[in-house]
């Protein structure tokens, strides 16, 4: 007699979306709602959180490839298969923070932030200029968690949710514009017994945003604008002077969970200080190159486009 292991459903799709509102909420961020009927079977249990998606971005003029199986149901090994796929159908894949679902009468809807920035010569940002160009009712395509796909044995992290703070009753969040979205969200859903910081730092102070918490976390908003502050080097202050070195009078308890994110060097220079000189457990927090200065793409994995520019790409 023979027996079969049923195989878990694979807990992603892709969704086929259309620009519903568009927002700017600030010089550097314009927000995006996506809606439609398939949007029903989106989500995940329980708060969002950091949840992230990908965007499916079609380059210029083209149209975009079929993605997964009939209805967009995906498996593993689809990422890979979508690499193989020639341009131009294949477009472009970026990563994105869901900011907010709303159920309304005439569906559900997504807001997605996206940081809208000048692109210097030679270098494109598709998912930038994508965002700037948009309209209402430009389709796009969203890979995401198909909410009856998720099950007890589902990992946060198959989702897009790393925030796991594991019963931590102090955290630390940092993140520069591109981690604003999932900072904002966090913090959202944060309980009163919850304290700590947030630093997150931006281009302009005209990005400033408030940002509603039950939480006791302290947030802290820095500007690189007027004084011209290199990239990062505002969070690498503010966190060495709220989370002093090990050994002193005033050092946190080592289960502090810390949650950063940002470009992907200054993220390594905070990762380096908060574990090896501040002592935190790297194996309770969570740090995440968003994207990486001189490479058109997300995190480390970012494809390089030559000489630096002085822009993100994203």
């Amino acid at each position: 007699m023979s027996t079969t292991v049923d195989t878990p459903p694979y807990p992603l799709r892709a969704f086929d979306v259309e620009v519903f509102r568009i927002k700017d909420v600030g010089p550097h961020f314009r927000r995006i709602t996506f809606s439609g009927a398939v949007l029903e079977r989106f989500g995940v249990p329980g708060p969002t959180r950091d949840l992230r998606i990908k965007l499916l971005i079609p380059a210029a003029g083209q149209p975009l490839a079929p993605l997964g199986g009939p209805d967009g149901q995906l498996y593993p090994g689809w990422y890979q298969d979508w690499l193989k796929t020639e341009q131009p159908g294949r477009g472009f894949i970026r990563s994105y923070t869901v900011g907010a679902i709303r159920a309304t009468a005439q569906g559900r809807e997504i807001d997605v932030d996206f940081v809208i920035h000048r692109v210097a010569e030679g270098h494109g940002a598709p998912a930038s200029e994508w965002a700037a160009a948009a309209e209402v009712g430009t389709g796009a395509v969203i890979i995401g968690p198909e909410a009856s796909a998720i099950t007890s044995a589902t990992r946060l992290s198959e989702t897009g949710i790393r925030w796991e703070p594991q019963g931590a009753s102090q955290v630390l969040l940092a993140g520069d514009e591109t981690a604003v979205p999932a900072i904002n969200s966090i913090l959202e859903t944060l309980p009163a017994n919850v304290g700590g910081h947030a630093f997150l730092e931006v281009q302009d102070p005209a990005d400033f945003r408030t940002i509603s918490t039950g939480s006791s976390v302290r947030v802290t908003w820095l500007a690189r604008q007027p004084t011209d502050s290199p990239r990062g080097g505002l969070l690498d202050a503010a966190i060495r002077k709220a989370v002093p070195k090990a050994g002193s009078s005033t050092a946190p308890v080592r289960d502090t969970y810390a949650w950063v994110a940002a470009e992907a060097a200054t993220v390594k220079i905070l990762r380096r200080y908060l574990v090896n000189e501040a002592g935190l457990d790297p194996k309770r927090s969570e740090f995440r190159g968003y994207w990486s200065l001189g490479k058109a793409g997300s995190g480390v994995n970012g494809t390089p486009v030559g000489q630096e520019p002085q822009v993100l790409q994203s």
